[in-house]
């Protein structure tokens, strides 16, 4: 089975690593499955790192999240969340902290998702 591409994540460097910084990237979560509709408009995915060397390149970032649009993997939100905080903390060599907060379709809840990523060498 070939699975759609997925377009990579990047990095930027850091202009100045010896100061502390925190970054969050608030991503605005588009309709995922086709097929559900889910998540709904309004959904979050929040990853958030201490600054080293490299940060995530922004428009590369929204393009990586785009590109899970009727993706096999979007089937299971935990999943989803895991694989893109895995993918941040990879690229960027430092731990990542992933929180999804998500409103679905057909359902009268509302979930939230948070995952601790650390790169895999």
């Amino acid at each position: 089975m070939n699975l759609p591409k997925i377009f990579p994540m990047q990095t930027i460097d850091n202009a100045k690593p010896h100061l502390k910084m925190v970054v969050e990237h608030i991503l605005l979560l588009p309709e995922l499955c086709p097929a559900s509709r889910n998540p709904q408009s309004g959904s979050t995915l929040t990853l958030s790192y201490n600054a080293r060397e490299k940060l995530l390149e922004l428009f590369s970032l929204d393009k990586h999240i785009q590109s899970y649009i009727a993706h096999p993997i979007v089937r299971d939100m935990e999943y989803f969340t895991q694989t893109i905080a895995q993918s941040a903390a990879n690229i960027l060599q430092n731990a990542v902290t992933a929180t999804a907060e998500l409103q679905y379709n057909r359902l009268a809840q509302r979930q939230k998702i948070i995952v601790y990523a650390t790169p895999e060498y």
